[in-house]
């Protein structure tokens, strides 16, 4: 097999691939930054006004239960109540402010452990609801420059129905802010960790829905690279024969080079043969050719036309029907045994081959130098000429051929020292047992 080497030639098809990742990735991040900005918005939002509405009615439930203990006997106030309710007594600033000839006085305060609320800022709505007789609904601030929700109701006397005065709830704001700014905390947190997770999971997902364009695109444009440097190495042997043959005086030199150009044209139309079915196959101008055929009896047709002397190859065969286009598998042969001949003997000794055909399996093995260790990698899904990691346009053919079958084109070492290619093709399905050769 061919062991030259030549600098790999830089591929765009990953990069462009690679951008193409981390822009999905970027996009994937970016719509879901929106989406949770969106809806963390929306849940403080909703979370606000259920704690705004919560608070009003804990108000309402603490100003109605205060003025309803509330008394008068012989046109005096009793409070006495207000000091043993538990309403009265809880966690809402409960204050009341008693009507006299002008203005309301501040009988009564439960400050709650509230933060202070200037005496001002309770009176105004006090003597308000007492001059208007409604319910007023407000905010302060605290000394704390807290937002503080206020509610003033008035309350009468049992005998003249006349607003008597207003009590005044007010409700600690502080709980409700530790609860509002924790969800607002855990809704950061919790996206923050989601984005890591999507941030990962979407390149992932991106690099995986690529891998097969990025795998197809990779090997087409290492093919075509693969497939100029062969294409141009028979092109200049042929022209520097050529330019030989014209300026060399000796005539009786020339058949010889003439059988050399020969030779090297005919490369050149198997090689260009192979490309263009290829061609035609990937852009689907042509499709597998499916058919019961004897493998056996194609393997040997292909070494009776390819090995001729002094070049020797031993054949052993069973019979082996596959289903597949016979025209790509014995493309395939050809190149695995030309290549075999080729490279697969040492200096001008005659290649020995040996040939070995069973069910869905063709093993060709030579006697030569063997494979170089890099291109024994069994992971490496093509073989290039001439490149770090392959060992020839024929060989990459070949194993397209298995691979377009189901099938596997595998490199070794044979038995004696020498390369080793095993093409393996699906053995006939029972569908078309009916129809086997003989």
């Amino acid at each position: 097999m061919a062991d030259r080497r030549r600098r790999p030639i830089p591929l765009q098809t990953a990069a462009r691939l690679a951008a193409l990742r981390v822009w999905l990735t970027v996009l994937l991040l970016v719509l879901n930054v929106a989406g949770l900005a969106g809806m963390g918005a929306v849940a403080l939002v909703i979370d606000g006004q259920q704690r705004a509405q919560v608070e009003a009615a804990e108000l309402q439930r603490t100003a109605s239960t205060a003025v309803a203990l509330l008394s008068y006997d012989s046109a005096a106030l009793h409070l006495d109540n207000l000091f043993t309710d538990p309403a009265a007594q809880g966690s809402t600033g409960v204050f009341v402010y008693e009507g006299m000839r002008t203005d309301v006085t501040l009988v009564f305060a439960h400050p709650a452990g509230l933060p202070v609320i200037a005496p001002a800022a309770l009176l105004a709505p006090a003597r308000q609801v007492w001059k208007t007789g409604a319910d007023l609904s407000l905010q302060v601030s605290d000394v704390d420059h807290d937002r503080v929700r206020l509610l003033a109701v008035p309350f009468r006397n049992a005998v003249t129905q006349n607003v008597a005065g207003t009590v005044v709830v007010a409700g600690d704001p502080r709980p409700g802010q530790r609860a509002h700014h924790e969800l607002a905390l855990g809704l950061l947190i919790g996206g923050a960790v989601f984005m890591a997770v999507a941030g990962v999971g979407g390149h992932l997902l991106a690099r995986r829905g690529t891998r097969p364009a990025a795998d197809a695109l990779t090997q087409q444009e290492r093919f075509l690279a693969d497939a100029a440097h062969e294409l141009r190495t028979p092109l200049t042997v042929i022209r520097a024969l050529a330019e030989g043959a014209l300026s060399d005086p000796d005539l009786a030199r020339r058949p010889q080079t003439l059988k050399q150009v020969l030779g090297s044209a005919e490369r050149l139309s198997d090689s260009v043969d192979a490309l263009l079915v290829r061609a035609r196959l990937v852009a689907g101008l042509r499709e597998l050719q499916r058919q019961p055929f004897r493998l056996d009896q194609l393997a040997e047709e292909v070494v009776a036309e390819i090995v001729t002397e002094p070049h020797v190859a031993v054949v052993d065969t069973a019979p082996a029907v596959v289903n597949g286009d016979p025209t790509l598998i014995r493309m395939a042969l050809q190149n695995l045994v030309t290549n075999a001949i080729r490279h697969g003997r040492i200096g001008a000794a005659p290649c020995e081959l040996i040939v070995t055909v069973r069910p869905g399996e063709v093993r060709i093995e030579d006697r030569g130098p063997g494979l170089p260790d890099w291109s024994l990698d069994a992971s490496r899904p093509r073989f290039r000429t001439g490149a770090a990691d392959g060992v020839g346009l024929g060989l990459n053919i070949a194993a397209w051929v298995a691979a377009e079958h189901g099938g596997s084109l595998r490199l070794g070492t044979a038995a004696g020292g020498g390369a080793a290619a095993v093409l393996t093709l699906p053995e006939l399905s029972d569908r078309h047992r009916g129809n086997r050769p003989a």
